[in-house]
């Protein structure tokens, strides 16, 4: 045999040699590493969850310190009901006289003495560990098992790993003979927090204890209780909750909880997408965020709201850890697209199509039709709208990207049955409450008010003006989306649609490309990147056009020459995706950077406010936890991996030029597909993955 062939027979069997060990491998990337002395914050924890309960595992020296919440776990009182006086017309003929007394007295709310002013996420408690003679040194999490360690400087390690099994275990082993002693500390031990609640109906909590075990229930004054409880068995210590007052944890072993935690992981993992890259900083947002998301987003688990199930246990989290619909949620959400994990969106769908009577009042109310749906940005559970913020309460956008997640996830799921069975519904009476709003002129179509997502001042014209950005755009996602659900259900389309789609401007066009609204540029740093919808997340802008290229490129210049000087967290992945589609891949990548520098702690949780300072002004109050920025860091980087846009997919192109190699595997796409891609040396191969 020639020299050339033996190479190339050679060359031939190492790439296949290669390919099938990546392919037999679990994990692509090493283990999330904390460095247990620096962390003074529940949120600087290593983060473990079912999709119902969340437990931080943070401390120091020889104290661990388990901060545990419930997703589900809610004061239902107070909250805001639409009323009549907030009819649209009423708001429109207030916002042109510039009459904030007026407005103020249409979102007045009579409060009621005894009870909180909206509802809120309750934090639960506390377990402490303290282990005599120990010194807690490193912890280490696999995203891939769903397993943790954290070693002692005297010798040895203590087990962590989490269950689903028997309504949810947490478990910990320690070292054989190892001292230990575990209390419970309920939410309202803590004064500070305890005198926000007493005067609202609260009591202490219920304690209890055993020989080897303890726990306590807090019984909310309207709500069903929940419990904390401890149980240890030898060197091991087992951790659970209910929504009742039950006290005993279900009897197992930390070797069960432990195998059941790596099923579950490596069937997450198995089915969604997974990519390899040659940064660190990159895999490691991506790889602990994706676990955050499965961790928090379970398909058997309670939909997540701003903090998912992490909640601090001694202070009420910040916004009520409530459903934030004008951004948030969506961005919590967003990995389970391209990230192939579409189940994961079902709870919280469930829970949104639930409210239907509720939003058709709202509509009704708002609009006068008794075919709409109306949500405000900001609710709990069950639909209520939480605080006063009157530009929030009719942002109908909100109601459109819930309708847009939902015909995506058909897009994506090719589930026609969902379709059917209650996203059609929906969809269509978020069109119709916008349809309600346009004026007609016989030539266009306009929306005579709509406010960009917490664009504002002191004075509602400040708030909102006509043909907003975003609401454009949200609604010509909406008529588009509606008129493919029409042709899979073979159902005749409404004619409005492609009436909206033809005669309504798709962004308001002004000196810098695309502005806010009538009047109104981005005149300074702004945190929501809502006037570029049209571009990304909602793509109903011609990229193609003449005039749309060029708008485009000024506004995108004009966005970037405003800087990052009020930006938040969650604000900075949605930018590296912008990036992505303007084609700056070094911008993409180094935007994900700063967000993992300037608004992560130490222990890789993911901050509303920056944690140290010189990106932003946004530094105050830097324990405010939220996972819309980490879940959107991970979407961000599926989008270098792959895009969409006007139907085109485009792989790697926000991956720099300096990635000699990377890859993905099993990554989805909105047609169904599942592919494998690699790009070595600037040479691209996209092969199909599996389902």
């Amino acid at each position: 045999m020639k020299k050339s062939a033996q190479k190339g027979l050679l060359a031939r069997r190492t790439a296949l040699f290669l390919s099938l060990l990546l392919s037999a491998s679990p994990c692509w990337a090493a283990v999330v590493e904390w460095n247990f002395p620096r962390l003074g914050n529940c949120h600087e924890g290593m983060a473990f969850a079912d999709g119902v309960t969340g437990v931080l595992v943070w401390g120091g020296g020889e104290t661990i310190n388990l901060t545990v919440g419930r997703e589900d776990f809610w004061d239902h009182r107070g909250g805001y009901e639409w009323t009549a006086a907030q009819s649209f017309t009423n708001i429109l003929s207030a916002v042109e006289a510039n009459d904030s007394a007026r407005l103020a007295a249409i979102f007045a709310k009579e409060e009621v003495k005894g009870e909180p002013r909206n509802p809120f996420h309750l934090p639960l408690g506390r377990i402490v560990l303290t282990l005599p003679g120990k010194t807690l040194q490193k912890g280490v999490l696999d995203p891939f098992t769903g397993t943790g360690e954290i070693t002692l400087a005297e010798g040895g390690s203590i087990g962590l790993s989490m269950c689903k099994d028997m309504g949810g275990v947490f478990a910990l082993r320690l070292p054989e003979g190892a001292e230990c002693r575990v209390e419970a500390i309920p939410s309202t031990d803590w004064p500070k927090l305890f005198e926000t609640l007493e005067p609202i109906g609260y009591r202490k909590a219920v304690k209890f204890a055993g020989e080897s075990s303890g726990g306590f229930t807090i019984v909310p004054p309207a709500d069903p209780p929940a419990t904390l409880k401890w149980r240890r068995c030898g060197n091991e210590v087992f951790v659970s909750t209910t929504r009742t007052e039950g006290r005993d944890v279900a009897a197992t072993t930390f070797d069960f909880v432990a195998a059941s935690a790596k099923r579950r992981w490596a069937e997450f993992w198995r089915k969604g997408a997974r990519v390899k890259v040659p940064d660190e900083t990159i895999q490691r947002i991506y790889d602990y965020g994706m676990y955050r998301f499965g961790a928090m987003t379970d398909p058997d688990g309670v939909p997540a709201g701003l903090q998912g199930p992490w909640l601090e246990d001694d202070k009420r989290a910040p916004w009520s850890a409530d459903y934030h619909f004008n951004i948030n949620v969506q961005e919590c959400y967003s990995p389970a697209y391209r990230g192939g994990h579409f189940e994961n969106l079902l709870p919280l769908f469930r829970m949104v199509l639930s409210w239907r009577s509720r939003l058709r009042e709202n509509a009704r109310l708002f609009v006068g039709i008794d075919d709409g749906y109306a949500m405000s940005h900001a609710v709990d559970d069950r639909g209520m709208h939480i605080g006063g913020y009157w530009a929030g309460t009719v942002d109908c956008g909100s109601t459109a990207w819930v309708a847009a997640m939902m015909f995506r996830y058909v897009r994506y799921s090719r589930d026609v049955a969902f379709l059917k069975e209650g996203a059609y519904d929906f969809m269509k009476g978020a069109f119709n409450v916008y349809r309600a709003m346009m004026e007609d002129d016989g030539k266009a179509l306009s929306m005579p008010l709509g406010p960009s997502p917490e664009w504002g001042g002191k004075r509602p014209k400040q708030n909102v003006g006509r043909n907003p950005s975003f609401q454009l755009a949200a609604a010509h996602r909406l008529a588009a989306d509606l008129a493919e659900a029409a042709a899979m259900l073979g159902e005749r389309p409404d004619p409005r649609w492609a009436d909206v789609s033809r005669r309504l401007p798709r962004y308001n066009d002004g000196p810098h490309g695309i502005r806010i609204f009538d009047g109104q540029e981005l005149e300074f740093s702004h945190r929501h990147h809502s006037h570029l919808a049209g571009l990304y997340p909602f793509d109903v802008i011609d990229v193609s056009g003449v005039m749309e290229k060029k708008a485009i490129r000024l506004a995108y210049e004009h966005w970037m020459a405003t800087g990052t000087g009020k930006w938040t967290g969650w604000c900075v992945p949605w930018a590296a995706i912008i990036h992505v589609r303007r084609g700056n891949a070094v911008a993409a990548v180094e935007a994900l950077h700063a967000w993992d520098a300037y608004f992560c702690d130490d222990g890789h949780g993911s901050h509303h406010n920056a944690v140290h300072a010189g990106y932003t002004e946004w530094i105050h109050g830097n324990d405010v936890m939220q996972m819309d920025g980490h879940c959107a860091a991970v979407t961000a980087i599926l989008e270098l991996m792959a895009h969409e846009t006007n139907g085109k997919v485009e792989f790697f192109k926000g991956c720099p030029s300096r990635w000699h190699e990377v890859s993905f595997e099993n990554l989805a796409l909105s047609d169904g597909r599942r592919v494998n891609g690699r790009r070595v040396g600037g040479k691209v191969e996209i092969s199909a993955g599996e389902r």
